[in-house]
Order: structure tokens, then sequence, then C-alpha cells
């Protein structure tokens, strides 16, 4: 059985894992994982390595049923597989113990499997997939049973969650991007760059066209979301093509990803969306779809404009190989590091971003890309030579292609004590820190940008941050799945009046997801809990949108469980409804029911409301609250009187004016002044004006 195929608790210690008794046959372990942005920069040094040194012993540890279980052994390296799993990004309880369980078993697996291998050199690349077998290793080190050095590559703008964590561990971290330096100790922290695979950029354009069976003069167009795929990238992509594919020179290369769960099936989706398009057979040749490639190299080579997420891999590799791009960086990554990437290429003029919007499929918040957009932008390029020549040379600048060498330059630094080198790559470090960067700008959480727009639009600071990211990071806020945030969320939308929101603030208060019988138990009822409901509907008010769906929706929240969600929805029939519309009966009749309302909030609101919407006829329904217990229910039906004068459908203000002297005008307020009183004083001189006039 091959080593790649050795389960976890299989593993058995063969000539390729001895420990090393010589220089020229150091070991090095490798670990990191998850997604292929973790491995294939794993994979790049090892190569590296191997090509330099032979003799060279290289072992990898990875998560089990991941991607790498898969690439690794493709490369010719034996493979561990442990248990690990990404820290949950909800506060669930089940889903932080499975964490805990799943990670410990893997600390343990790995403690088995440093202890056998002996290396005297772990390079970690991040993701989860890297936490188990550094956590080992810090063990063995407190323990004084490992001396092995530890080097991390950070490939990110902004460190994940595994490599924050490494940085305590690591005797040294490289990194990509010099704006990342600020996130490690200036001491261990030095600039590296991204290692590239030697075949990346190296293929001809004319030879990867021929084998792939693309004419030498088409536009082409490579579009891929990762190695697992994007539904946002897929769906948006298949949405374009009756428009790309309308020009007989265009082809598009598609890698769906291999995603295939409960949720999404990458693969199956796409072919169905395919299907209901009016594709013809000539239309469909020039559309090369695949799950994966593991040619991607050829890929590059072949094409004009490369559309895909942001990852330091994808806009690395994009940038060695000068190809213009349409990035779409994958949402709410740890510490927003693809929006970083991405604002990086877009910011020298190398590419475009378009942010992913949010919408509520089947329960469910899911991305979306605008494919009228993509398409746009795609053109924007193909049709301008001169600009696509400009983008290609941008790209080139961008970004070196001796990250590789640095790196393996500085491990060897590493296995060498006596090297001055360390020092001069962590004097450099500290020179080049910088402090700008968004993700840090605590007043860019939903709380503090809440804060900031409370009063308003704040121009200058939407022009100085984007207004396409900003809106980016509202729908991030309605993605989340806490609660708190999505409400801060929610109340941006009204705020910044981003009404192209409104379907989604719409999807909300229809989402009648029930929550668990546990949160049943502490009062809880939907998904989308009473404070979110509230202020979609309030969001909605401020952006003073009304039609049927929305009539239809707000007299449905008129019966929901929460009392302020009923009255904020029976308040916004007063805001939303034209003045000189026509009585809405049914919407009247509804309200009238209100006054009946176990709260006293929802009933005073129900008055307020027909004095704004109703007919003289709903005087009769306010009688009986004359001498209602609490005096905010009867300040409501003289205000409401007041508006039903003003509106000139009370013809007899003599009876009026006698009615209210059965009304009770004390209150429980502590000021030498009587709100209620007021009010009613308000409403005998509107009546005296209307007499006079």
């Amino acid at each position: 059985m091959s080593q790649a195929n050795v389960q976890p608790d299989q593993a058995t210690l063969s000539p390729e894992e001895a420990p090393a008794h010589a220089a020229s046959s150091i070991t090095y372990l490798f670990t990191g994982g998850g997604t292929g942005g973790h491995i294939y920069p794993a994979l790049a040094i090892a190569d590296e390595i191997r090509a330099r040194n032979s003799k060279a012993r290289i072992v990898y540890i990875g998560a089990r049923g991941k991607v790498e279980a898969t690439l690794v052994p493709k490369s010719g390296y034996p493979i561990h597989l442990v248990h690990a799993c990404g820290l949950p990004s909800s506060r669930n309880p089940f889903a932080l113990l499975n964490f805990f369980i799943r990670t410990c078993i893997g600390v343990l697996q790995c403690l088995v499997h440093l202890l056998r291998i002996r290396p005297q050199m772990i390079v970690a690349t991040g993701g989860f997939a890297s936490s188990p077998a550094l956590l080992a290793l810090a063990v063995l080190k407190f323990l004084h049973l490992s001396s092995a050095r530890c080097f991390v590559h950070e490939q990110n703008v902004v460190p994940g969650k595994v490599n924050n964590l490494a940085g305590r561990i690591a005797d040294q971290i490289g990194v990509s991007f010099k704006e990342s330096l600020r996130y490690f100790p200036a001491n261990k922290a030095s600039f590296v760059g991204y290692p590239i695979r030697h075949e990346i950029g190296a293929g001809s354009r004319y030879e990867a066209r021929a084998a792939l069976g693309i004419p030498d003069q088409a536009n082409v167009i490579f579009a891929f979301g990762a190695s697992s795929g994007a539904r946002s990238i897929n769906r948006a992509i298949v949405d374009a093509l009756p428009i790309l594919l309308a020009k007989s020179n265009v082809h598009v290369i598609h890698l769906t990803g291999q995603t295939k769960n409960e949720d999404y099936d990458a693969i199956e989706d796409t072919n169905g969306r395919i299907e209901h398009l009016d594709l013809s057979p000539e239309d469909l040749s020039r559309y090369h779809q695949s799950a994966y490639s593991h040619e991607i190299q050829q890929l590059y080579a072949a094409s004009d404009i490369v559309i895909g997420r942001a990852s330091a891999g994808t806009v690395t590799e994009i940038g060695v190989c000068g190809r213009p791009s349409i990035l779409i960086p994958l949402p709410y990554a740890p510490g927003d590091h693809q929006v970083m990437n991405a604002r990086t290429l877009e910011t020298v003029g190398a590419a475009y971003v378009i942010y992913e919007s949010v919408i509520l499929e089947n329960g469910q918040t899911v991305g979306t890309v605008d494919s009228q957009r993509l398409v746009q932008r795609i053109y924007d390029i193909l049709d301008n030579p001169d600009q696509q020549a400009i983008m290609e040379e941008r790209a080139r600048e961008t970004f070196d292609q001796h990250g590789l060498k640095r790196i393996v330059d500085l491990l060897n630094d590493l296995l060498n004590p006596a090297s001055d080198s360390i020092q001069s790559y962590n004097g450099t470090a500290r020179e080049e820190k910088i402090s700008d960067n968004h993700e840090a700008d605590t007043s860019l959480s939903p709380f503090g940008l809440v804060k900031r727009f409370r009063h308003g639009r704040d121009e200058t600071f939407i022009r100085s941050l984007g207004e396409d990211y900003l809106k980016y990071r509202v729908d991030g806020f309605l993605k989340s799945p806490r609660w708190p945030i999505r409400n801060e969320g929610v109340k941006l939308v009204g705020l910044l009046n981003y009404q192209d929101r409104v379907s989604f603030m719409l999807s909300l208060l229809q989402d009648k997801t029930p929550v668990s019988w546990i949160q049943r138990l502490f009062g809880g009822d939907y998904k989308q809990v009473g404070f979110i409901r509230r202020n979609a509907v309030t969001t909605i008010q401020q952006l003073g949108l009304y039609n049927k769906e929305i009539r239809k929706t707000l007299l449905d929240l008129l019966d929901d469980p929460y009392y302020e969600v009923r009255t904020v929805a029976t308040r916004a029939f007063a805001v939303l409804i034209p003045q000189d519309a026509d009585t809405d009966t049914e919407i009247v009749t509804r309200i009238l029911d209100l006054i009946q309302d176990r709260s006293f909030e929802v009933k005073a609101e129900a008055v307020l409301t027909l004095g704004k919407i109703g007919t003289a006829s709903v005087i009769d329904d306010f009688r009986p609250l004359y001498l209602f217990p609490n005096w905010k229910v009867r300040t409501a039906v003289i205000s409401a009187l007041t508006d039903l004068v003003r509106r000139h459908l009370i013809s007899d203000l003599e009876a009026l004016q006698q009615d209210l002297d059965n009304i009770l005008v004390t209150c429980v307020h502590f000021e030498p002044t009587f709100p209620i009183k007021q009010t009613l004083n308000n409403l005998t001189e509107v009546i005296r004006q209307h007499h006079s006039a």
C-alpha cells in the first residue's frame, strides 16, 4: 500500500521518514491544506528543495478528506492524514465541541508522527490542516522532545487564524505582501514573496491553444473559483454565456470546481442551468468545461482574461503570467484577505474587482454576482487592446518571481544557526512596516459604520473607501451567522439608502424558518429574530419604497409574534402610503383590529396610523379608549383626532369639541406640564382654526 493511502491510525515508519544522519539528508515536514491555496505553495517549496538536494526527505501532514489527500501524492510525496477542522464562525456549542474534539485527536496523531519522523525543519503554509501539527510541535518543544526549526509562510495580506497562532510557535515567518509584516513579531517576520511553481508562466500562448484546440486568434476567457469552485462565479459565467458566445471568436474555459454536497453540486447545478439556455451546438463547441485541471498553467497561457477569486496564489499567478483579470474575492474570508489582495491589483490598474452581493435562497443567505456587470467588464478589456496591454504590463510589474528562491534560502539559513542572513531579513521587515489597513480600522466594524452614518451619509468617507467596497461590507454583515451583526447590516441598508437591497429586506421579513426548540423555550421564534424584523421594516420605511409586495409583507407582519414588529409595520403604512391615495379598506380594517391588541404600544400605533390613513368612522372605535388606563394610548387618540381634523374628514367640529370633555387627560409623567394636556390643547387650537376658516 502506498503511503498516500495510509489512514491516520495506520501509518508506519518508512525509509523516507527515517531520522536524518547527515546534512545532505535533511528531513522536511510540510503541513498546510484544506484548500489548494495552502497546498500549492507547500508543493512549490518542496519541489525547489528536492531540485537543490535530491537526498532531502520530504513528508507531508494534511487534513483527512481534503484536497491535499489527492494533490500531494500526485506530486510524489508521502502524506499522513490527520483529523482537523476549521474554527466554526458561529458560537454553536455542538460545532465548538466538534472542533475541540477533532483538533485534540489531530494533535495526538501529529505527536506520534513527529516523534517517529523526527524532522529537522517544519514548513507550514496555513489553513486549518496545519494547526494540529503546529500545536503538536509546541507541545514537544515545551517538553524538550523536539529541536525542529519551524518556518511559516503567510500567503495573504491579512493572516488567517492558524498563521496568527503559528506566529507564536514559528522560528521565522515569511510573508507574501509587505503589508502583512505588522501582524507578526518584528524579530521573526520577513518579506519573502509568494512561491510560484516553475511551470506557471513558462508556456507559450500558441502551444497552449493548440493543445486545447482553440484558434490562435480567438478571445479566450478563463474562469474558475479555486479548487472547490464557487457557486456565485459558476452561475454568473453561465448567465453570461448567451452574450459572450454570441461573438464567434470568443471561447470560454470554465472550471466549475469539485464541490458536491447537500447544499451545492457544482457540475450538476452548472449543467442544469446551461440546459435552460438557448445555445446552439456551435456555441457550445466554444465552451470548454471541466471540474478541475492539473494543468492550470496551460489554461493561464491560453487565456486573454482570467476571472477568479483573489487568493494570494491566484493573484500572484495572474501577475506572473501577465494576464488582465476580473477578481471576485471570496466574501468575508478571515481578515477579508481576498478583498485586500484584489484591491492591491485594482489599485495598480491590473484588475477589475466585482464584489458579491447577497440573496436569500431556500432560507439560506448565498452570494451572487451580477452577470451583466461581469460581461461589461469583460468587454471593457477585450474591446480596448491598449487598455488590455496596460493591464498585462501592470500585472507583471506587481509581483516578482523570486519568492521561491528567497524562501528556500531562508530555510537553509534557519538550518544553519551561525548564519547572519536571518538578521538581515528581519531588519528589512522592520523597515517595511506600514500602518494603513482598512481591516484593522474599527470604524469599519458594523457598529462603527452604524455610528458613523447614523446622522447621514458621509460622502467624503465613502469616496475614500469606495461605494462598491462599502456595499460589499454591508452584504457581509447581512450574511453573518450572528444575528447582532446581521441586525447592524439591516440598519446600514437604510442609513446608506441602498434601495437595491429592498428585495433582501423583504426576504428576511418573509423568512419564517423556526429556531430550535431550545431557543423557543427562551422566547425565540424565527431565525431572523424580532430585532432584525423590526429594523428591516424601519429600513424599508427609510428607503421610502412602496409596492404590492411591500404592502403584502407589511400586512402579514401585523400578525407577527413580536409586538415591536407589529408596531413598526403599522407605522410603516402611515409613512409609506401616499397622502392623496384612495383609502385602502383592507389595511384600515386590519389596523382597526390592532386597537384590541394586548400590547399598548401596538394599540397606540394603530390609533395614530388610523388618524393618517383612516376615515371619519374610526372615531367610533376611538371612544372606548377615552378612559384607557395607559395615558400614551389616550394621547395617541387625541393625536389621531387632530390628524382627522387636518385632513378635513370631520364635519361636525362642535360635536367633537364637546366629545373631548370625555377624555381622561391625566398621565404618569414627572414634569410640571402634562404631555396629554398639551396634545389636547393642540387639538383644540386646530378645531378653532378650522372654525375660523
